[in-house]
């Protein structure tokens, strides 16, 4: 039996989760994407009863700065995902009842912001998880998202990509939907897009040398040296990743 595209996520996320997350959480791409979600937050003043909750959260990472930015209580907090061992990761670090197993869960309220950061690439049923987020945003809540844009390169597949993105289509897509785009920006140009050509280039060498192994004192400073760089990143707007922040319309 041929193993479906949700099964072969599994797999591929119980390794990557069982490498740890320091070398995911510390990586220069990995860093920007947060500093993107957090520059969104930061214009958010959230009430008693406000909830975030971050779609494919993952080791949370995003959950735990967004904590401490927006000063969040465990229960402002929700998030789901795909994997078990992200969110029995994610558990051990919040209190929270809304942290939740499976790609469309059962949700007892409504989201005040919702954050997908590079989940829909993953699935060709991307359509459905911004249809999901959207029926349990609050009229006016916002959606924090980020995906790649195309090229679909050969490595992306071994990260069990289905489909990268066209801004405009994409946007198009989206307020269809009935979100309502705020912001909506490729970004990478040109240091990330040499990363993405050098990683499909030399791809195994990338994956032992960088992927994979601990987050040595030469991968740390790499890492860094490398995020600062990619601050030029911000005044060209080209590049293979998309930013977007959409609200839903009330």
């Amino acid at each position: 039996m041929t193993a479906s595209h949700e099964d072969k996520n599994l797999a591929f996320f119980k390794e990557f989760w069982g490498r740890g997350a320091d070398v995911y959480e510390n990586h220069p791409t990995s860093r920007h994407r947060r500093r993107f979600v957090l520059r969104s937050l930061a214009m958010v003043r959230p009430a008693e009863d406000f909830l975030l909750f971050d779609y494919g959260c993952g080791s949370g990472a995003v959950l735990r700065a967004a904590k401490q930015l927006l000063h969040l209580e465990d229960s402002q907090l929700g998030g789901c995902d795909l994997s078990p061992e992200a969110i029995e990761m994610v558990r051990r670090q919040f209190q929270s009842q809304h942290l939740l197993e499976g790609s469309y869960p059962e949700l007892a309220r409504q989201i005040d912001v919702a954050v997908c950061t590079e989940v829909i690439e993953h699935t060709p049923e991307y359509r459905r998880i911004l249809e999901w987020i959207h029926a349990h945003l609050k009229p006016g809540g916002m959606l924090i998202l980020t995906t790649p844009s195309v090229p679909l390169d050969p490595p992306d597949a071994l990260y069990g990509h289905t489909q990268h993105f066209v801004l405009a289509d994409l946007c198009r897509e989206m307020e269809s939907m009935g979100y309502r785009i705020e912001y909506a920006a490729n970004w990478g140009w040109p240091f990330f897009t040499l990363q993405k050509f050098l990683t499909a280039k030399w791809y195994r060498q990338v994956e032992k040398h960088v992927i994979q192994g601990r987050l040595s004192f030469p991968k740390r400073l790499l890492f860094a040296v490398t995020y600062y760089v990619y601050l030029v990143h911000d005044l060209i707007p080209r590049g293979p990743q998309l930013f977007i922040r959409a609200r839903k319309m009330a």
